[in-house]
């Protein structure tokens, strides 16, 4: 749901795309190095898996939850 309505609004107003486009792309960037530095803090101090992963998809799902608060699907 939410992409389709990123794409709609991407499509209305297609000069904004291009910088829009990048600010997505970005974002995702930032929290996958962050979600590997914390696996790897993670995994040094000895965590179990299941730690380590939710070390790792942390900074994700907290992008994700803000995207979401902040574009009023919550």
């Amino acid at each position: 749901m939410m992409f389709r309505r990123s794409l709609a609004l991407l499509s209305a107003e297609p000069a904004m795309a291009g910088t829009a486009l990048m600010q997505m792309a970005v974002e995702k960037q930032l929290a996958f190095s962050q979600g590997a530095a914390a696996a790897g803090l993670a995994l040094a101090r000895g965590a179990s898996p299941d730690a380590v992963m939710s070390a790792a998809l942390r900074p994700a799902r907290q992008r994700v939850r803000r995207n979401v608060r902040g574009k009023g699907l919550a």
